[in-house]
């Protein structure tokens, strides 16, 4: 299925790309980071974890579109999302249309590599790693690894102005 970790200090999510369909065999790759580009959720990063193809994407439209209670879709319990807003606040989604958080912590984990992922990153503190070792201990899970940053608001500001900044 997937490994999906977020890293809060560095803002940085990571991902597997492997898609499996629930089998361990893989029948391609696929994005499971989605940039939220709209709505009040406009900035975030969401990381979403399905075995059902087609879902993430779904997922994500439901996000953009403001996660209305009406227009959840049901077979959305059966995912594991992270979103991750340009205030560094982090949310799981897992099996509701209410997110849990904003959650406590500087690393998260899901998917079905989630457990390798967190025990990694335990023992190296590093979160890029954390993903490879999933994707050696889970069959669900395979490269390549996509990363993204987190645009927080600071992150935006035209070249020369972090010059000024950086000078004072």
């Amino acid at each position: 299925m997937s490994v999906i970790v977020y890293d809060r200090k560095r803002e940085l999510m990571h991902a597997d790309s492997r898609a499996t369909s629930g089998h361990s065999y893989p029948i391609g790759a696929k994005m499971k980071i989605h940039n939220i580009t709209t709505g009040k959720c406009n900035g975030a990063l969401l990381g979403v974890s399905t075995r059902t193809p087609g879902m993430g994407e779904a997922f994500k439209e439901w996000v953009t579109e403001g996660m209305s209670k009406e227009a959840f879709d049901p077979n959305f319990s059966q995912l594991e999302a992270l979103l991750a807003k340009v205030d560094n606040s982090v949310y799981l989604f897992a099996g509701s249309h209410c997110p849990s958080g904003p959650l406590v912590g500087d690393f998260f984990a899901i998917g079905s590599g989630g457990e390798y992922a967190l025990g990694a990153y335990k023992a190296c503190g590093d979160p890029f790693r954390a993903v490879e070792v999933a994707i050696e201990c889970d069959p669900f899970c395979g490269p390549p690894i996509v990363s993204k940053q987190l645009r927080t608001p600071d992150a935006n500001q035209p070249p020369m102005i972090r010059r000024v900044i950086r000078l004072l």
